[in-house]
C-alpha cells in the first residue's frame, strides 16, 4: 500500500510540474516567441529586454507555486499560479531588477570581449561574477518564496548565503549545469518541466536551511 501510495503522490507530483510549467510557458510567451521567431536586432532589442524583464514575475510564480504544492495538496494549481503571478508582479520584478541588470551588463561585455579578442583575461572573471549572480538570485527566490521579508534585505540575506554557505551554493551550481543539461538533451521535455522541477528540488535540498533561517533569524 506504502509503494502504491508513493506512485500515486509521484504521479500526482510530474503532473503538477507539468501544469506549472504550461503556466510558466503562458506568462513567458513574448520571450519565446521572440527566441523562436524573430531575430534580435537594434529594432526587436527593447521587445527582448521587456520579455527578459517578465522572467521575474514568472519564477516568482513558479516558485511559490511549487513550494505551496509540496506543502498542501491543492488541486487548483493554475489558480494558485496565476494567483502567485499577479499579486507579486510588482514585487518579484523588483527582487529581480539588480540580477537582470547585472547579468545583461556581464553578457554584453562576454559579447564583446569574445567579438573584439581583446580582454580575454577578464572572461574568466566575468564568468565567475555571472554564476554567483545566478546562485544569489536562487537564494533570492527561496527566501521571496519561504519568508516576508523587504526586497533589500531578501537580496542581502541571499549574498550573505552565498558566501557563508559554500557547500550550498555549490549544490546551486550543480542545480544549474543539471538545468542547462536537461534543457540541451531533452528539449522537448525541458521546456514543461525544466524549471518547475528545479524549483521543487531546491527546496527539497534546501529544506533543513529554511528551518535553520526560521529558527536562528525569523524567531529570535
Amino acid at each position: 500500500m506504502s509503494n502504491k501510495n508513493l506512485f500515486v503522490k509521484a504521479t500526482n507530483m510530474i503532473w503538477t510540474l507539468f501544469v506549472i510549467g504550461i503556466c510558466a510557458l503562458l506568462t513567458s510567451f513574448l520571450l519565446i516567441f521572440l527566441i523562436l521567431s524573430v531575430k534580435l536586432n537594434a529594432v526587436t532589442l527593447v521587445f527582448y529586454l521587456i520579455g527578459l524583464l517578465l522572467v521575474g514575475p514568472t519564477m516568482g510564480a513558479i516558485f511559490q507555486t511549487v513550494y505551496k504544492t509540496l506543502n498542501e495538496t491543492d488541486n487548483k494549481v493554475i489558480n494558485i499560479y496565476f494567483n502567485y503571478y499577479l499579486r507579486g508582479f510588482k514585487s518579484s520584478i523588483l527582487l529581480w531588477l539588480p540580477y537582470y541588470f547585472l547579468i545583461l551588463i556581464l553578457c554584453a561585455d562576454l559579447y564583446f570581449v569574445s567579438l573584439n579578442g581583446k580582454g580575454t583575461f577578464l572572461m574568466p572573471l566575468l564568468l565567475l561574477i555571472l554564476i554567483l549572480s545566478m546562485i544569489s538570485y536562487v537564494y533570492s527566490l527561496i527566501l521571496y518564496t519561504k519568508f516576508v521579508m523587504k526586497i533589500k534585505d531578501i537580496i542581502r540575506f541571499s549574498l550573505f548565503l552565498l558566501v557563508n554557505r559554500p557547500i550550498k551554493s555549490l549544490t546551486i551550481i550543480i542545480l544549474l549545469l543539471a538545468l542547462y543539461q536537461f534543457y540541451k538533451h531533452f528539449g522537448n521535455f525541458a521546456i514543461f518541466w525544466g524549471f518547475p522541477l528545479f524549483s521543487m528540488l531546491s527546496f527539497l535540498f534546501f529544506r533543513k536551511l529554511l528551518v535553520q533561517i526560521e529558527m536562528k533569524y525569523v524567531n529570535h
